[in-house]
């Protein structure tokens, strides 16, 4: 079997594609990062961070975050 010239376009707009794909920043790291302060990094539960971060809490979500509970899996901690 051989390949024509249009199969070998395809495999490499296929590659150029992942490749390109692999490049992208992850949800993760656009994401704001935990502060450092002593009541976040005593929070070792999304619950915890619920209390603080509920629409009548100390400080509300922005409108357009999402309404999950899993904050500790998109904001990553300092190290």
């Amino acid at each position: 079997m051989r390949l024509r010239r249009a199969d070998w376009l395809f495999v490499v707009f296929a590659v150029t594609v992942v490749a390109g794909v692999s490049f992208l920043p992850t949800p993760k790291d656009r994401n704001p990062m935990v502060p450092r302060t002593a009541e976040h990094q005593a929070a070792k539960s999304e619950q915890q961070c619920v209390g603080c971060h509920k629409s009548d809490g100390v400080k509300p979500l922005p409108a357009r975050h999402p309404k999950r509970p899993d904050c500790l899996r998109c904001h990553a901690r300092q190290a």
